[in-house]
């Protein structure tokens, strides 16, 4: 473990000086976790691809609240609520929907150094509760910005979503930021009553110079329903973890990820779902779409305890690479304790597909636009199942994807 600079403790001393006593005691014990523990690197399994070792040496300091800038705002998705942050802070003036920004209490799991820094070093967030048998008739868009200067800067979320019995609700986190070297962390619980249905999207658009690490932990009572689905774009370093946990019979988890990660862009997911009762349903399906000198990971783990009989799980990872200097790692596992299952898997990686690509130019059209429809195709699939037609129609500009072209469609169908 590489010695933490000087900054981290001067950091956190300036955080403590401004809290109650019961709260600088609780927070003083998390950061002595933090420093006791330090960064995860290769020797974690769970980090085997990505290696923050370097973040203990950097000096950061917690960044300052500002009003959001306009030109880093993200288009308001229509029909949508809209919560703003900037550099950890609430921007009021951008947001819709104050009451849900708030204190949330948010077990730590000790599995790692982030989740004792997060917890040492966090700001408000959102804190999003439904009561049982409520809809809430808009989804719900939660916008982290942070835009830290030059500088070295770090800020740290946590957020809170609990729905009641029977409760449906939609959130978004979108995730956009500039500046220089800069630590951004958030750590999301959720907990879904019995019958309770969440959407819960990610967005991550960050921008050079950012180190994005999420953690999400869910837990799923009789007959929840959990839609996670996970879009990395842009650049820097993204590390997106997610513990889903199946407590209560009949729950279902789909979970969705497209990784697009920029020219030397580094994206990590790991999605873990534990069936921990019996007649539980998980799906897992992962795309990556990898160019130049990027790097893309993706592991799926999928944990079957005791006496989770009946249980239906199954992973699906598939990554396209356009370079010969790119990198996928893609890893589905299975750790299976009962023997009345039915889980599978499968992963592949490989090339835009080189027939399809000369069909389509035997058509007239240029190699550029072929290349598109191609990949627009393979990210199809994922995008579908966000359920969410303005959140697609945003990816999809973001990603510069040609939109559907009905003549080519049916051309596509005749050669089937």
């Amino acid at each position: 473990m590489s010695a933490l600079s000087p900054a981290w403790a001067d950091s956190f001393e300036r955080l403590a000086g401004a809290l109650p006593v019961a709260e600088q005691r609780e927070r003083r014990a998390r950061f002595d976790s933090f420093v006791a523990t330090g960064f995860p690197g290769p020797a974690d399994e769970a980090w085997h691809y990505t290696d923050l070792a370097a973040q203990a040496d950097a000096g950061y300091r917690l960044a300052h609240f500002d009003e959001a800038d306009d030109a880093l705002l993200a288009a308001t998705l229509p029909g949508s609520d809209r919560l703003v942050y900037k550099n950890g802070g609430l921007d009021r003036r951008h947001s819709t929907v104050e009451t849900l920004d708030g204190t949330a209490a948010i077990r730590s799991t000790g599995e790692d150094g982030i989740d004792a820094l997060n917890a040492a070093f966090a700001t408000r967030g959102l804190v999003y509760t439904l009561a049982a048998n409520t809809v809430a008739e808009r989804p719900l868009q939660v916008l982290l910005q942070s835009d830290t200067g030059d500088s070295p800067a770090m800020l740290h979320q946590r957020h809170r979503i609990s729905l009641g019995a029977n409760a449906e609700a939609t959130v978004l986190l979108q995730f956009v930021g500039r500046g220089g070297p800069r630590l951004l962390t958030h750590v999301i619980d959720v907990s879904l009553a019995a019958g309770a249905k969440l959407n819960l999207h990610r967005l991550s658009d960050e921008g050079d110079g950012a180190t994005l690490v999420t953690r999400l932990d869910a837990r799923l009572a009789r007959d929840a329903r959990l839609q996670v689905s996970g879009v990395s774009l842009g650049a820097g370093l993204a590390r997106h973890r997610a513990d889903l946990v199946i407590e209560g019979p009949g729950a279902e988890v789909h979970a969705t990820s497209l990784q697009v990660p920029g020219a030397k862009a580094h994206a990590d997911d790991l999605v873990r779902v534990v069936h921990a009762a019996p007649q539980g349903l998980s799906r897992i399906v992962a795309r990556g779409i990898v160019d130049e000198r990027a790097k893309a990971i993706f592991n799926g783990r999928v944990v079957v305890r005791p006496g989770a009989q009946k249980t239906d799980s199954e992973q699906r990872l598939a990554h396209l690479l356009l370079s010969r200097k790119a990198e996928v790692n893609a890893k589905p596992d299975l750790e299976i304790h009962a023997d009345d299952v039915k889980c599978a898997h499968g992963a592949t990686v490989g090339q835009l597909d080189a027939v399809a690509l000369a069909y389509l130019r035997s058509r007239g059209i240029p190699l550029a636009e072929a290349r598109a429809l191609l990949l627009r195709a393979f990210a199809t699939e994922t995008l579908e199942r966000l359920a969410w037609p303005a959140l697609q129609a945003q990816i999809a500009a973001r990603l510069d994807l040609p939109a559907a072209d009905p003549e080519l469609d049916e051309v596509s169908g005749d050669a089937a």
